[in-house]
């Protein structure tokens, strides 16, 4: 290995001990934080989850801390209502066991896949449910449906001697071994049919919930606030299913279920939800809603429906869609709801739901009345700030941005309508990453000079304060999606890449969540269009406001929707940028429409609407074709490596692999490196590899133009 790899080794290791904080809940009348953190451990090739607890006293500062307990093996956790339970889910996919502790012991232990009752536990962000009764006496979660097994047309009996004592087997079904089941896709594989389960801790017994039909497969379940009927998320499956994760389009609707099996559903036609959660005086259900189908994420409304709810109930909207932006009671621009979900305890003193969403180009926090609809921001001018808990109007924090480690601060929520004078309290210190002193974070508002309905946008440059003349060489960086959007956070790529002495802009282009209903729609019809002439526009502007970033050195980096983008760019623009990293990158738009797990993704991107039924659109198939990377690849010059996993559903290997035949053919230098993983290429030696290979390819394609 070189001298200059070992150097971006030494860094890669040193960047990967900082933890990012994932999660952290009040206990104990609210005077200890459990907070629970995420490292990558290289020797272990997997992310070490640890816990650390905070002593706090009654102004809120921090009396002691203890020291990290490593809770990797707990795969889902709850704490019942009055703290007198915590229930675990630990183990694998092999094993998995459910624990219930109590006071000074364990309680129960359950060995769920022996009780051959039902299939893996999900723990996904999607479907994830782990729900105490409001009694504490049972447990709600969700997991695989256990398919009655099935054989051959012909097998050989085997003949048990005669009196051996053997219960009957199962009578089994013949010829539906091979029975074609289609799961999530992407991310979610082997989760096929969801069930409900409860877990009875009086009875010690575990009880699938019947009643749901079976061309639905629920997730998000929570017990309604007496207990006696649930209400969850109702994805529809017919005429088949499509990748869930990162898609927030999918038809569903709002179901009830009570415990004599008697189901209902929401009326809610056209339309797709996410997380429904009961306000705590049990008086409405709230949710988030979008019209289904459409781009795979985009803005969503805050709903309501007062309680007894029935299949038609009075349902109105708490905030609306913000086509572009609007203004929060505080007087601050406010562009829309864009989170998919929220924390497990929400909710302040009359009825006030605070949560995080993505605002341009940071994550913010928010306190919103719902009764009123009125919005409030919590501010913070440093970066983002996601809500981690809520209780008893104490609210906690994480506060992050691209040059300090996350840390965790607390506050108490004033009265309603004065939410702005908070005195908020750092229970944890992050220093300016070493190396990073010099460096700078700035948001750059953007617009394009065309009659185009939207013209705005944001990028972020990331880099160097200052320098001499020409001497930074810039990363330009499009987010993938296309409807998702960069936010103010510390992240292993971007540190790595900043340590290594590169400027950064990441380009928040027309399409990306935080800017309003307009923008997310705008890209529709139009990517590979105005999608890269943002990319341009946002790498001219850095090279004009920052003299010192040289441009020769442009480079470009991306993944997915983004590694579509430096595709494109470096076969539109071969003079312009001097190497290229793509991850996963959509090639060719028109071969995806076939075997991605989100093929309606290929038709909406393009401007047209998605359907299986009758004759494919020739209209369409061509401007997928037009719109794709592969229109251009014969004229690439930039040395490009491409990083692809084989596992991929979402832009399955097809698409690198093409490229990487097509450019060869070219003459254009090009790699692939091909990795045992799926879309986000996360498992940490894959992870490693990746990314030090990127940052070494870059480094030697700059150095040979020196």
């Amino acid at each position: 290995m070189s001298t200059n790899a070992d150097k971006v080794v030494k860094i890669y290791r040193s960047l990967c001990s900082i933890p990012s904080l994932v999660g952290a809940k009040l206990a104990n009348d609210a005077t200890i934080i459990n907070t629970v953190w995420s490292q990558r451990n290289l020797e272990k090739s997997e992310n070490t989850k640890f816990m650390r607890s905070i002593g706090i006293s009654t102004d809120l500062s921090k009396k002691y801390e203890s020291l990290p307990l490593d809770v990797t093996t707990e795969l889902l956790s709850a704490v019942s209502p009055s703290e007198r339970y915590k229930a675990i889910v630990r183990g694998s996919s092999e094993k998995q066991f459910l624990e219930i502790w109590q006071n000074h012991n364990l309680a129960h232990v359950v060995d769920l896949l022996e009780l051959d009752v039902h299939g893996n536990v999900y723990t996904d962000g999607e479907f994830r449910t782990f729900e105490w009764s409001p009694d504490e006496t049972k447990l709600l979660y969700l997991a695989e449906l256990k398919v009655p097994k099935s054989e051959p047309f012909y097998k050989r009996s085997v003949k048990r001697p005669k009196g051996e004592n053997t219960e009957p087997e199962k009578p089994k079904t013949k010829g539906d071994e091979y029975l074609y089941r289609q799961d999530w896709g992407e991310q979610l594989v082997g989760k096929k049919t969801s069930v409900i389960v409860e877990y009875n801790l009086e009875k010690d017994k575990v009880e699938i919930l019947s009643g749901v039909p079976e061309d639905v497969c629920p997730a998000q379940v929570v017990y309604s606030p007496d207990g006696t009927y649930v209400v969850g998320v109702a994805y529809t499956t017919e005429p088949r299913k499509y990748g869930l994760i990162y898609c927030t389009n999918r038809l569903s609707t709002i179901f009830t279920l009570d415990f004599d099996g008697n189901y209902g559903r929401f009326a809610l036609e056209g339309k797709a939800v996410k997380s429904p959660i009961f306000t705590p005086d049990g008086k409405f259900l709230i949710w988030l809603q979008r019209d289904a189908e459409g781009p795979h994420h985009c803005a969503m409304a805050l709903m309501k429906a007062a309680l007894p709810l029935s299949e038609k109930p009075t349902i109105t909207t708490v905030v609306d869609v913000v086509r572009s932006e609007t203004e929060t009671n505080s007087g601050t621009k406010f562009h829309g709801l864009y989170n998919t979900g929220f924390i497990k305890r929400c909710f302040a003193s009359g009825n006030r739901l605070v949560l995080s969403t993505n605002q341009k180009n940071t994550v913010n926090t928010y306190v919103i009345e719902i009764d009123t609809g009125k919005i409030t921001e919590l501010m913070y001018n440093d970066g983002s700030q996601i809500v981690l808990d809520v209780v008893n109007d104490i609210i906690l924090v994480n506060r992050r941005n691209y040059l300090k480690p996350d840390k965790l601060a607390i506050s108490k929520l004033p009265p309603k309508e004065s939410e702005e004078s908070l005195n908020w309290v750092e229970l944890t210190t992050s220093q300016v990453v070493e190396g990073f002193e010099n460096c700078v974070y700035e948001y750059l508002d953007l617009h394009q000079s065309t009659d185009d309905s939207v013209k705005s946008f944001s990028a972020i440059y990331l880099g160097p304060k200052t320098g001499p003349e020409k001497s930074t060489n810039l990363i330009v960086w499009p987010h993938g999606g296309p409807h998702s959007a960069f936010a103010n956070n510390m992240f292993l790529e971007s540190s790595l890449f900043l340590s290594l002495g590169f400027g950064i802009i990441f380009v928040n282009y027309r399409g990306s969540i935080g800017a309003g209903q307009d923008s997310v729609e705008f890209l529709l019809g139009k990517i590979g269009q105005t999608d890269v002439s943002d990319c341009i526009l946002a790498a001219d502007t850095a090279l004009q406001k920052y003299p010192f970033l040289n441009p020769n050195g442009l480079v470009l980096f991306g993944g997915s929707h983004g590694g579509f983008l430096v595709a494109h760019l470096s076969g539109k623009y071969p003079d312009k940028f001097k190497a290229v990293v793509a991850r996963n990158p959509v090639i060719d738009v028109v071969s995806m429409s076939t075997i991605s797990d989100i093929p309606d993704w290929t038709y909406v991107e393009a401007g047209f609407k998605y359907t299986q039924i009758g004759k494919p659109s020739e209209e369409a198939l061509l401007a997928m074709r037009r719109a794709s990377p592969i229109e251009t690849a014969h004229q690439v010059k930039a040395p490009t490596m491409l990083q692809i996993g084989s596992k991929d559903l979402r832009v399955p290997a097809h698409q690198g692999l093409e490229y990487y035949t097509r450019l060869k053919a070219n003459g254009a230098k090009v790699r692939l490196n091909l990795y045992d993983d799926n879309h986000p290429l996360s498992q940490i030696p894959n992870e490693m590899d990746n990314l030090i290979n990127s940052a070494l390819w870059f480094q030697e394609h700059l150095a040979s133009l020196e």
